[in-house]
């Protein structure tokens, strides 16, 4: 082999950084949020609930209950977390922790077969880089609490030792046995890939894609890694039926075939958004395809004229040369086919492409060629450089295909990357400091149990045994769905839940359950506790997720207490319009409100069980109104004070402050600033001026607005 020129030399080297770059980058990453409080993805505290009833013993897969529905994956997962947590706190960073060693054991087996397939540390590097820097484009996936990583390692591992059981690899192998060792390779990948399928069932595409790679690389042993498979996948299928009296296949297969096929998502959007990530690799690939048909040809012409052997034994000692290639080829046609197949079922994220990525940088780098030659080496440095632009490239930029999907290439295109936001991957420390408070918020309810229908776990952290969560609910029949939804309600009924946390709105099914329960926390905005990855996170969402953050509790907020001297005008805990009367329409009822009736969100947090409201009358929103104080004596220094709230709007709402003998159209004393609120109420303080010591007063509550409502509670005149 020619000595590399200077040029090629530096872009392995240039390489090799950029990937090591990405390597420290993303374990910096992966600490930076392994002790995240709370979810990093919404569904990490199912399987933390699952692991959890693996540890106690009780049973996964079995009839759907209110306790608990199991995700639709094979077990193995939960069931490691399961063990680890029986001598380690079962929690977020555990799970986090073993998927993060996944990842390391993926880097590893993509840096050895790339290696053993005779390549330069270079082009295993970048074939590590080049997965590495599929962690946005894969949704920040790789290290939360979910089984994707350690499936992929194991198959990875796996695919792996079955190349090494290749017969022509038996004269390398160290000690006299080495024929044994390559049966034991077989055997081994066998397992690992078993385990693979125990994972994540997807891995039955790259069991079939392995018996046809294995008959290439290893024909006579093939056989034991198949049987292996076989005894363990479908014999422990076969065992779990009868474990869970059917209910395994039940879970794992026939409710997941329920789920919808998104064919557009199959036949287009899968591919273009794998363009659309890296388009310098696509025109590159394009280029080594077209070598790499021009060499085969060659090739196989070659051995055509070679008449020692037959057309067979020629054409199989063509596909025997090339078979690092092939194999790896397949895999990498497995992985895509899996991302596409993932990606087009309902529900799917974008973690769908994470095998993929990793197939196809294994293949890359299984074909870069390594030098030889002028075109080789040009070749080798037009890979190099391809390589380290795209690594650059995903470290500047995410990609953010759905303008193009919405609008067309040519409209879109402009809007369909970002720059890379360090901040929609590592939580910030106010994101983690509301989190630890809410966390904190969670483990401090005592009495009765919470149901947060999209954080199962939250129950378990606030002391309970855990219910179904969301994700069950939806995966089951509408049969089946019908009877959980009316055992929850009627557990809310029985009293088993003294707490309901909401993401978003009150689901339909559920508000009669809640109706006169409190609010206890309200959270919008920037305040709000969201995951980082996939559904609801910032990253994961084509249109952001502004949903209200609510924790409904049985037993009312108790209010604060009145200062010493203080005067209560209102407070409407009788549930009667005490200190109130009604001077106009029929928008405030003829009763206070509770703080949660279905038709409009819950209202608050507020003191006590009962506040005055516009919008709980029949007429709602549209309903219009007047209502007054009794009068009340001013004095100077003192301060009225009350809370209010609007339902968003406030055009036509007022609280004024009116003397007693006014003039009809005399303008008010003082007309208060409404608080800019959503369902909430906020407090408004107003200081009486000298001027007018010892005048009568009364407040005037307006709703003039048929779109809009106004919440009063606490009316209170501080005299000090």
């Amino acid at each position: 082999m020619s000595e590399a020129s200077p040029a090629l030399v530096w872009a392995r080297r240039i390489t090799a950084a950029i990937a090591g770059l990405w390597l420290v980058l993303s374990l910096v990453a992966f600490a930076l949020r392994l002790t995240f409080p709370l979810e990093l993805e919404w569904m990490e505290g199912g399987t933390l609930h699952q692991a959890h009833r693996v540890r106690a013993g009780l049973p996964v897969y079995g009839p759907p209950s209110a306790d608990f529905v199991p995700f639709l994956y094979t077990p193995l997962y939960p069931w490691l977390l399961a063990k680890l947590g029986s001598v380690l706190p079962l929690n977020y960073a555990l799970a986090r922790a073993v998927s993060v060693a996944a990842v390391i054991a993926i880097w590893a087996g993509l840096w050895r077969l790339v290696r053993d397939e005779g390549k330069a540390p270079s082009h295993a590097a970048a074939a590590v880089g080049l997965f590495a820097a599929g962690y946005v484009f894969g949704f920040r996936w790789l290290d939360v609490g979910r089984g994707d990583a350690l499936f992929l390692a194991l198959c990875l591992w796996g695919l792996v030792l079955l190349r090494h059981s290749d017969e022509d690899r038996d004269a390398e192998r160290p000690g006299v046995r080495k024929a044994l060792r390559g049966w034991l390779c077989a055997v081994g990948g066998g397992v690992l890939v078993a385990l693979a399928f125990w994972t994540k069932q997807t891995a039955a595409i790259f069991v079939l894609a392995s018996g046809v790679a294995g008959l290439l690389v290893s024909p006579r042993r093939v056989w034991a890694y198949a049987g292996t498979i076989a005894l363990i996948d479908g014999g422990g299928v076969l065992l779990g039926q009868a474990l869970t009296e059917g209910w395994l296949w039940t879970w794992i297969y026939e409710t997941h075939q329920t789920h919808a096929f998104n064919a557009e998502r199959f036949e287009k959007k899968t591919w273009g958004m794998f363009a659309h990530s890296a388009p310098a690799l696509v025109v590159y690939a394009l280029v080594l395809a077209s070598a790499g048909v021009g060499g085969a040809w060659a090739r196989g012409r070659e051995l055509w004229r070679e008449r020692s052997e037959g057309p067979l034994r020629r054409a199989w000692l063509l596909l025997r040369e090339a078979r690092a290639t092939l194999y790896w080829g397949l895999f990498a046609a497995a992985g895509l086919l899996v991302s596409a197949l993932g990606y087009s079922t309902q529900f799917a994220e974008p973690n769908a492409f994470i095998p993929g990525v990793c197939f196809v940088a294994a293949l890359l780098g299984v074909t870069l060629p390594e030098g030889g030659g002028a075109w080789r080496s040009r070749l080798e440095l037009l890979g190099l450089g391809t390589f380290g632009v795209q690594m650059l490239f995903a470290l500047a930029v995410e990609p953010m295909y759905q303008p193009i999907q919405s609008h067309g290439l040519r409209e879109g295109l402009a809007d369909s990357y970002a720059w890379q936001d360090p901040q929609r991957t590592v939580p910030t420390r106010a994101q983690r400091d509301r989190a630890r408070a809410l966390r904190e918020r969670v483990e401090s309810l005592d009495e009765g149990e919470l149901l947060a229908l999209s954080r199962p776990w939250w129950s378990t952290l606030a002391g309970g045994p855990g219910h179904v969560g969301t994700m069950g609910i939806n995966d089951v029949d509408p049969e089946a769905r019908k009877a959980l939804q009316g055992q929850l309600r009627q557990d809310l009924r029985e009293g088993r839940f003294s707490a309901v946390w909401i993401e978003g709105r009150v689901p339909g099914w559920l508000a009669n359950a809640l109706r006169g329960w409190s609010v206890a926390e309200r959270r919008h905005g920037d305040a709000r506790v969201r995951p980082m990855t996939g559904y609801m996170s910032e990253a994961g969402m084509v249109s952001p997720w502004r949903g209200e953050q609510l924790l409904l509790v049985r037993e009312p907020v108790e209010p604060d207490p009145p200062p010493e001297g203080a005067v209560v005008l209102a407070d409407f805990e009788s549930g009667r319009l005490e200190g109130v009367r009604v001077e106009s329409g029929l928008a405030f009822g003829r009763r206070a409100a509770r703080g949660y009736t279905p038709g409009l969100p819950p209202v608050g947090p507020h003191g006590g069980r009962y506040l005055l409201s516009s919008g709980h009358s029949r007429g709602r929103l549209e309903a219009e109104g007047v209502v007054v104080t009794e009068p009340f004596t001013l004095s100077a220094g003192s301060v009225v004070e009350l809370a209010v709230g609007t339902s968003g709007a406030r055009k036509g709402l007022a609280v004024e402050l009116h003397r007693v003998d006014a003039a009809k159209g005399e303008a008010p004393v003082h007309r208060f600033e409404l608080p800019r609120t959503h369902y909430d109420l906020q407090p408004v303080r107003w200081t009486v001026p000298e001027a007018l010591d010892g005048e009568g007063a009364q407040l005037r509550l307006v709703d003039g607005s048929g779109e809009a409502a106004l919440f009063v509670d606490d009316i209170r005149l501080l005299v000090p």
